[in-house]
């Protein structure tokens, strides 16, 4: 998410031809599963020529084409769903459509579309810069070029919330694969990084030249730019170049709402990513509830604790409304509530989430938890050939940790395990394999050079703790 990065030798091979397909046409331009044909292409937009969303937008107002006229009633939101002895966390409840999982692995073609949006987007930033140092100390000039420089960035952003929206409609429908779907937000992603570095120029060069563009309508840019980008994306993106091995993500979405869950393997520690979107949470036309309060970072603050009481209660720190820096979200209306807490990792934060002032209600989260840290509950276990297998839980689309061990020694035993039949990798030296949870069962096999072992267990039941 840190702008355009060369590809390597298998992905240099590509044709420039293959690159620009690849980076204008949106999902619907990608190979559809079975190899059903795609539907036309969508135009891309014309740099500086916003499209209808964004024509009409007087400075700072701001359009999200996802969020305006979808909000649910309050009883059918998705909810901030408790935990028992750890975070809560974002689901989707109103509307769930799909709960399924898919494998980002090398790949030439996604590597070379994730590269050239993120190149197409870093143009915006060249533009400004070249444009805006061109005309010298002409401040008028300097103005306008800033003011069309705003223009372009909206149309930019809506362009590729159209292109996430489109992908998620062909994905719940079937008409594309998890894969293509996961390949198609790895490319947004860069595109959403490498947007947020020109909205970050912008704001240096229209405080410049006395702010000719709103902090609001900046913010508000920011804020268009969350749900674009997220840590679950980053891993697909590095697994498709190949500089890390296959992700396996759980995807779960809803008609407009999308969750992704994987777990990184590195080296000393093993870490579960989770990030969520709703924007039916949002109401970006209501007032600022939170302002209303008069100190409003500490109503949010506080709305965040009654939301997430585990994480507060047991905080290694927090921090309220700074995400992003200046100028801060909350110049839109949206509050970023970041906490660090016992179930994290050596990051500073491991709870974030983005805070709607219209509805009080979290729209954004993300999550990270160390493994070694987090609490479950037994699930199943059985024995065959001296080969125990063990089965321990959190809940759907959470982490479930598989042990193999020798029934007679408790010694470990490498195996090969497999999740309702799929296989997802072998168990380490300590005889575990940490897995996402399927749902609403999950059919649990290991295979050793002497036997098979296999049960099958709820993943949501019991609270977990």
């Amino acid at each position: 998410m840190s702008g355009p990065r060369s590809l390597h030798a298998p992905a240099v091979a590509a044709t420039l031809a293959l690159a620009v397909a690849l980076v204008l046409a949106p999902v619907a331009g990608l190979p559809a599963v079975g190899g059903t044909s795609a539907t036309p292409a969508v135009p891309a937009t014309t740099p500086g020529t916003p499209p209808d969303a964004a024509q009409s937008l007087a400075d700072g107002d701001y359009v999200d084409t996802r969020a305006a006229g979808t909000r649910l009633p309050a009883s059918l939101r998705e909810p901030v769903r408790s935990e028992r002895n750890t975070t809560a966390y974002l689901a989707l409840a109103a509307d769930l459509e799909t709960r399924q999982f898919g494998t980002a692995t090398f790949d030439v073609g996604g590597a070379v579309a994730a590269d050239g949006g993120s190149t197409h987007s870093t143009y915006e930033t060249t533009w400004l810069r070249s444009s805006f140092t061109s005309v010298g100390d002409n401040r008028t000039e300097r103005r306008r070029i800033v003011e069309r420089s705003a223009d372009r960035l909206d149309a930019r952003i809506t362009a590729l919330e159209r292109r996430e929206g489109r992908a998620l409609e062909r994905y719940n429908s079937g008409d594309i694969s998890a894969r293509t779907y996961l390949r198609e937000l790895a490319a947004i992603d860069r595109a959403a990084g490498s947007l947020r570095e020109a909205v970050g120029l912008l704001h240096t060069y229209s405080s410049a030249v006395g702010q000719p563009v709103s902090e609001r309508r900046i913010a508000a840019q920011k804020v268009r730019l969350l749900s674009l980008e997220g840590p679950v994306r980053a891993q697909v993106a590095a697994s498709m170049y190949g500089d890390q091995p296959p992700t396996r993500v759980y995807i779960e979405t809803s008609s407009q709402g999308v969750v992704l869950a994987t777990i990184d393997r590195g080296p000393f520690t093993q870490e579960y990513l989770r990030e969520a979107y709703v924007p039916s949470a949002r109401d970006p036309d209501g007032p600022d509830r939170f302002e209303q309060s008069g100190e409003k970072l500490e109503a949010a603050r506080d709305q965040a604790a009654a939301l997430y009481p585990w994480a507060f209660e047991n905080q290694g720190g927090t921090s309220i409304g700074t995400f992003t820096g200046e100028p801060f979200l909350y110049n839109a209306g949206v509050y970023s509530v970041r906490v660090g807490h016992s179930h994290g990792t050596s990051r500073t934060y491991d709870l974030i989430t983005f805070l709607d002032g219209g509805t009080r209600d979290v729209f954004r989260e993300i999550q990270y938890k160390d493994l070694s840290a987090v609490p479950t509950v037994f699930a199943d276990e059985n024995t065959s050939d001296g080969v125990r297998l063990a089965v321990e839980r959190t809940r759907t689309g959470g982490p479930m940790r598989v042990t193999v061990t020798n029934e007679a020694t408790g010694d470990p035993i490498q195996a090969t395990v497999l999740v309702n039949g799929e296989r997802v990798g072998m168990t380490d030296i300590e005889g575990e394999r940490w897995v996402i949870a399927p749902g609403p069962t999950a059919t649990i096999t290991v295979v050793t050079e002497e036997t098979e072992v296999s049960t099958t267990v709820f993943s949501d039941g019991a609270p977990t703790g």
